[in-house]
């Protein structure tokens, strides 16, 4: 059963002798060699409840407001998302307006990968119990740093302001990164978890691709020519920084919407949990930590995560200062990057349900998704490169499909770790990953900061990046104990209904004295 921490889930005698009894091996720790590295991380008596022996199964009920929980935290996504994209869009017309540089451009968005880096240890306060806090903090900070970038200041003083309200905003990913995989596990059945990670995840990169819309359409591109007076270009200036303003406003008024929208209601936990393994303790943070570490398995698929995501995600941050040497204005750049996002965000979503019905295969569909990566960055680096003609229609769909295989196999990755960890806490091992993802990250985006090193390396360290996770997935050795233990449930002991042994609890119903 459940511990006490579970609201609800203590039943009355009268009505556990009501519930079907679970057989005793579900239960049950099996026996592993403890030689193997792979297995190091798997659960032992002293890291299960006192009541797991017992006969009695928990109360597993699923809740309708887990589509709340999940649609907030999308919201939330979406504003991290265009707050951290902000700057890239509209690099022309903030480089004329606070005279900045590709370097500061490229800092704005490092920010979140600084931020993340410096406060990893954070992680340590995020599990089960805290998710409330933990998301409502998040929200704040967003709201705080977007407040900042509204005050109005000097060009210097202003330059300040965004840099604090930029590095607010970093702080914020740890969550929106880390906590995806925590969310599908304490709130959703084990028949939708690669489905609700794929959600809560993926909405991060819907809001990067509003910010490639957004800033566009309310800042204008430039357009000074040596023949204007000064009294012109001053004229154009001011009106191109009154634009800017307004994009702070409508961004700092969603985030403050969202912000009071989870505060008002975004729980921890539901009151009973929606499958065995969410009711089974996790290793705590310090433990878990040095499982994760010593296992061999987990760094393949880390790697192979990491370090193409990092460096894509600082290559799409510059996504305009890349193709900016190639004609194609900061506009054209802005869609070119809402569409490749957008397309990956709806393709991760669809794959992630496919992985749900067909469980137990998450390695062969990444391993295929990031094929197709290397293919169409491979082409779309070659065509910057003068090596073959750069149309528009190349260029669109070489970065689309890029963008949509890799978006796609975000929540594919946490997923096939977070089965490969168990029980290690889902916010440890989502945020070891993370970590390593936003250091790829700053690595990259600090090499701007040198002088005369161009942009040419991008394309290259890019498509580098992401053909090296093929042949990291081809040796890791994929393991679902997380699921398995679910299913053993289902099948032993589970509470049929229609929803895969698990009782959908409406509005109306009660359940284990618990009102939804």
């Amino acid at each position: 059963m459940p511990g006490p921490s579970w609201e609800g889930g203590d039943m009355r005698a009268a009505d556990r002798e009501k519930q079907p009894l679970l057989s005793q091996s579900v239960y049950a720790v099996p026996t592993y060699s403890s030689t193997s590295l792979q297995d190091a991380v798997l659960p032992t008596p002293a890291v299960l409840p006192p009541s797991s022996t017992s006969q009695i199964p928990p109360q597993i009920v699923v809740y309708h407001r887990r589509w709340w929980i999940v649609g907030m935290f999308c919201l939330l996504g979406i504003a991290q998302g265009a707050v951290w994209n902000c700057w890239g869009p509209i690099s022309d017309s903030a480089k004329l307006v606070y005279r900045w540089t590709d370097g500061t451009i490229s800092t704005m968005a490092n920010w979140g990968c600084i931020a993340f880096v410096l406060c990893a240890p954070g992680l340590m306060w995020i599990n089960a119990d805290r998710l409330r806090s933990s998301v409502v903090l998040t929200a704040f900070l967003i709201a705080a740093g977007t407040a900042l970038r509204c005050i109005p200041a000097s060009a210097g003083v202003a330059t300040i302001l965004i840099n604090i309200g930029q590095f607010l905003n970093g702080v914020s990913g740890i969550v929106l990164m880390a906590v995806p995989p925590l969310i599908s596990s304490t709130w959703f059945p084990p028949n939708q978890r690669t489905t609700a990670t794929a959600i809560s995840s993926i909405f991060n990169y819907v809001g990067t691709a509003v910010g490639y819309l957004i800033g566009p359409l309310f800042v204008s591109q430039p357009h000074l020519t040596p023949n204007s007076t000064v009294h012109q270009n001053d004229t154009i200036i001011d009106d191109i920084s009154e634009e800017i303003r307004r994009l702070m406003y409508v961004e700092c008024g969603y985030c403050t919407a969202v912000f009071l929208a989870i505060l008002v209601y975004f729980p921890s936990k539901p009151p009973s949990p929606p499958s065995l393994s969410a009711a089974m303790h996790r290793l705590d943070f310090k433990t878990g930590l040095k499982q994760l570490f010593r296992h061999g398995q987990f760094w393949l698929v880390c790697l192979a995560y990491c370090v193409p995501l990092g460096v894509l995600g600082g290559w799409t941050a510059v996504l305009d200062v890349i193709l900016s040497p190639h004609g194609i204005t900061q506009i054209d750049a802005g869609w070119l990057g809402f569409y490749g996002n957008i397309a990956g965000c709806g393709m991760g979503l669809v794959l992630g349900r496919f992985a749900d019905y067909f469980a137990g295969h998450l390695r062969l569909i990444i391993v295929v998704m990031m094929s197709c990566a290397t293919a169409s960055l491979t082409w779309f680096t070659i065509m910057l490169a003068g090596v073959l003609p750069l149309t528009e229609v190349s260029l669109y769909i070489s970065f689309i499909v890029t963008m949509v295989s890799v978006n796609a196999s975000i929540p594919l990755f946490l997923e096939l770790v977070m089965e490969t960890t168990y029980p290690i806490e889902e916010a440890v091992s989502a945020g070891v990953m993370t970590w390593g993802n936003n250091l790829f990250a700053l690595i990259f985006l600090l090499v701007p900061l040198l002088p005369q090193v161009g942009v040419t390396w991008m394309n290259w360290a890019a498509l580098a990046s992401v053909a090296a996770s093929v042949p990291l997935l081809c040796i890791f050795s994929e393991s679902y104990r997380r699921l398995h233990l679910d299913t053993a449930a289902q099948e032993n002991g589970g509470h049929g209904s229609s929803d895969g042994g698990i009782v959908e609890q409406s509005r109306t119903v009660t359940v284990v004295n618990a009102v939804e």
